[in-house]
């Protein structure tokens, strides 16, 4: 199932070590355990972008379905 708009709409997201949390409010948010350290995280249109620090990107189009580039 693709993104809730909520979630780019709103556009807050902090990386915490190797988790993203995703915020749809200000009091709610997902958590996106990605395994590896990040770098930087941005939405791009309807995708999760995840940089990570060995330079690879993945590109979240839901909750765990990614793609690495």
């Amino acid at each position: 199932m693709p993104w809730d708009s909520k979630f780019s709409n709103f556009g807050v997201i902090k990386i915490e070590g190797k988790n993203v949390k995703l915020y749809s409010d200000n009091n709610n948010y997902i958590t996106i355990s990605v395994s590896k350290e990040i770098k930087n995280a941005v939405w791009a249109g309807g995708e999760l972008n995840i940089t990570l620090k060995n330079g690879k990107v993945r590109r979240y189009r839901d909750r765990v379905g990614y793609i690495t580039t």
